[in-house]
């Protein structure tokens, strides 16, 4: 019940804040599994108040790389963790491939798309930086509500006073500050240090150098830097700014290619291996092939932060959707993707956007027909997303989790292509009440904590 009433409370608490801000964009488009209802419970309350919290104390000082050119570290993570460098990094980045950055904090998940055209030689150093261990332990020293931001990035001294990694690279300031921005210190006093930006109208309160933009936040990791600035107290000592009542740490920051095999590397005129073998594909020229057989039973093993779902696919009423879901599965599109939407008024969790994580991802690259019609949605079902147009789906799915997805009988059709087994929908019931409301977001809201798929699996029988 504690942790229930915990849960309550901060959704209600990022709701207030966000409305004295109002002005929070959402630009989501792309597959919806419904109108935008939501229930909100309205209830106003106040910011988290009461003395001034110290800083922790940065974490232990790193190792030093000398030389002329800094080598590259294995961005899986560090053989050893380095916090002071002679030089740049070597380009350590493919410029052919597509990253994202993974900050793995206290407060939950934040995951940013990083946009090596907006400035490749920065986007490589952070990421450099991240695979040697550079920010790991650091904390979040500083969140400012009037500015739209928190920032940190300073493992030497956890604070703005911070002497960096020990290089420079050329800053090239965004022409415009958008909601959920990753901005990073390429240059001048603040080097090293990144801000994260929750609202369009960021506006700096104390001085930050050399900034560049790096890439976007999934629209599902928004949240955790809402919350944030929801923990923000001020410095009694300054007239601007402050930092969060408790510490958030930042236990590591990854980096992870989106598209490990470059284009044209591997054959996708075929089926992936059936042991799931064969390498992450996210982009393809054009639908699937058919892969599986008719006269076999296939069952989808989610893999969830959350616990297992098996769900039992309809190959004989569905069988394009079927087969589109299993071969997208086995060729790792759905791994390490976020449930990104939870909506208990209509009684769904949504996900299967592995670009961005938000409903807006623009997909494997081409859609399915429309599979069937007159379909009833119950507890238990898993469904194809889709847009408004018809034939629009291609990946994104919903679970439906609740009686209240009867509400979806006359929205149209929405393809349904497998059933889950009871312990499967306990599981995704325990998900959907962890439901928080997301202020600014037209579709609802999220799970918090984050869930994650690390893998869907598909087993075949019969």
């Amino acid at each position: 019940m504690a942790l229930i009433t915990a849960v309550i409370v901060v959704a209600v608490v990022i709701v207030w804040w966000y409305s004295t801000r109002g002005n929070g964009s959402d630009d989501t488009g792309g597959d919806v599994a419904v109108s935008d209802t939501t229930e909100g419970d309205g209830a106003d309350a106040a910011p988290v108040t009461g003395g001034f919290p110290d800083l922790p104390p940065p974490p232990k000082p790193g190792g030093e790389l000398t030389g002329e050119v800094t080598p590259c570290p294995d961005l899986a993570g560090p053989a050893f963790r380095v916090t002071s460098f002679e030089s740049a990094p070597a380009q350590c980045l493919d410029p052919n491939l597509s990253y994202s950055a993974v900050f793995d904090t206290s407060l939950g998940q934040i995951r940013v798309a990083l946009d090596q055209e907006a400035n490749p030689e920065a986007v490589n150093a952070f990421a450099a930086l991240a695979g040697y261990g550079y920010y790991d332990g650091t904390a979040i020293f500083y969140s400012d509500p009037s500015g739209g931001y928190i920032q940190g990035g300073s493992p030497h001294t956890n604070n703005a006073d911070d002497p960096g990694p020990g290089f420079t690279v050329t800053a090239s300031e965004p022409d415009e500050y958008r909601q959920g921005q990753l901005l990073w210190s390429g240059e001048g006093a603040s080097t090293g240090q990144f801000l994260l930006l929750a609202y369009d109208d960021f506006l700096p309160s104390q001085p930050v150098s050399g900034l560049t933009s790096l890439g976007q936040i999934s629209d599902g990791s928004l949240a955790v830097v809402l919350e944030a600035l929801v923990l923000h107290v001020d410095d009694p000592d300054t007239a601007f700014g402050g930092r969060p009542s408790e510490s958030v740490i930042v236990n590591s920051i990854s980096i992870q290619s989106t598209d490990p095999s470059p284009e044209g590397s591997i054959d996708l005129s075929g089926c992936p291996p059936a042991d799931g073998s064969g390498p992450q594909v996210l982009d393809f020229d054009g639908p699937q092939p058919m892969c599986l057989d008719a006269s076999k039973q296939y069952t989808a093993v989610f893999d969830t932060t959350a616990g297992e779902m098996r769900i039992a696919l309809d190959m004989a009423n569905t069988p394009i959707t079927a087969n589109n879901f299993a071969v997208l599965a086995r060729y790792h599109y759905y791994d390490n993707t976020l449930l990104f939407r939870t909506d208990p008024g209509i009684g769904i969790i949504q996900g299967g956007a592995p670009h961005t994580n938000s409903p807006s991802d623009p997909g494997p690259g081409y859609t399915i027909p429309d599979e069937g019609a007159g379909f009833t949605y119950e507890p238990g079902q898993i469904v194809m997303a889709r847009t408004a147009a018809p034939n629009s789906a291609s990946a994104q799915f919903f679970f439906a989790v609740n009686e209240n997805t009867a509400l979806l009988n006359n929205q149209g059709t929405y393809v349904v292509f497998g059933q889950m087994d009871a312990e499967g929908l306990g599981v995704a019931e325990a998900i959907l009440a962890s439901h928080v409301d997301q202020p600014g977001n037209r579709l609802g809201g999220a799970p918090e904590p984050q869930v994650i798929v690390n893998s869907v699996t598909i087993e075949e029988s019969g």
